[in-house]
């Protein structure tokens, strides 16, 4: 296998690997890692976010988003809303259970980080961010 097909198969495995490993811990919760880091970037936001937005920060289909959405406001975690300056549009914001399963599940990210210190510097750590952003950017 030639180095370049590596990296493609090495890449496709960590995203498995790491979502099926947090999954697994959120499974009490009922959802997923996506879903988590979706509540995540909301509660980061600190105000209303449009459904647009999580489109375009995720790369998600805007109807894989509605789907999460409409998902997680059943569960109690987000609350969907109406933008007062354009109807068009559908804000999400963040409930205080969504903020109470975020302080909850926050040893799921310290567990999966301090996996990858015992190998990583701060230094490889910052240069991986940056290669993986510059390819990410090659594929919008």
């Amino acid at each position: 296998m030639n180095q370049e097909y590596q990296v493609l198969v090495v890449l496709d495995l960590l995203v498995t690997q790491m979502n099926k490993f947090a999954s697994r811990k959120l499974k009490p919760y009922g959802i997923k890692f996506n879903e988590l880091n979706i509540i995540r970037f909301i509660e980061k936001a600190d105000g209303p976010v449009y459904q647009k937005t999580i489109c375009q920060e995720f790369q998600l289909s805007h109807s894989t988003v509605v789907g999460i959405v409409f998902r997680l406001d059943d569960l109690g975690y987000l609350l969907i809303g109406n933008s007062r300056v354009d109807k068009r549009h559908t804000n999400v914001t963040i409930t205080e259970k969504g903020k109470q399963l975020i302080q909850e599940t926050e040893d799921i990210y310290q567990e999966i980080i301090g996996k990858m210190k015992v190998i990583i510097s701060d230094e490889e750590m910052s240069t991986i961010i940056q290669s993986v952003d510059q390819i990410k950017e090659l594929f919008k």
